[in-house]
């Protein structure tokens, strides 16, 4: 079965001739459309026959898509097939500005593995672009016992280090 493209895909040619940080952020868009379009996932192979773009470089965006929580990926056997994360089905960003600039985003995500809660972690750099840092993905059943388990370590943090100083 082949996979369903995004209509404004360009030539591998045109692809190249961009800056290496347009190509890296127009990659980073077409797998994410490509995961989006296609529900049932998809393997590396089959985005490199699609688009003819360099297996490698698909790796290396698919990854980054992954350690951000954009995409995730199922192991079936030696094949890894990736998905979109989930369909984002509400969200509330948090507009407070924390150390660095950073803010974080909050969704409610829905994918085959279930209800999930996507923590993601941004910043503005100095030219005022926001990008992603970072996320994580906790699943809806787990979220009270990861928020207790979260308060009793910084509790216990908090004890250790209040110890520490009193020795000192």
């Amino acid at each position: 079965m082949s996979l369903l493209l995004p209509k404004t895909l360009l030539k591998p040619e045109d692809v190249l001739s961009m800056s290496p940080r347009d190509r890296d952020r127009y990659m980073e868009q077409v797998i994410l459309q490509i995961l989006e379009l296609n529900t049932q996932g998809a393997t590396v192979s089959e985005i490199e026959k699609a688009t003819g773009l360099n297996r490698a470089t698909i790796t290396k965006h698919l990854n980054r898509l992954l350690a951000i929580r954009e995409a995730f990926r199922i192991q079936r056997g030696i094949l890894s097939i990736y998905y979109r994360n989930g369909r984002v089905v509400h969200a509330k960003s948090i507009e407070h500005k924390f150390a660095n600039d950073k803010r974080y985003s909050i969704f409610r995500l829905v994918n085959e593995e279930g209800k999930s809660i996507y923590i993601q972690e941004k910043e503005t750099n100095s030219f005022g672009t926001v990008r992603v840092k970072g996320g994580i993905i906790i699943k809806d059943e787990d979220f009270i016992e990861f928020m207790k388990a979260l308060q009793k370590f910084v509790l216990e943090v908090d004890q250790a280090e209040s110890s520490q100083q009193t020795e000192n």
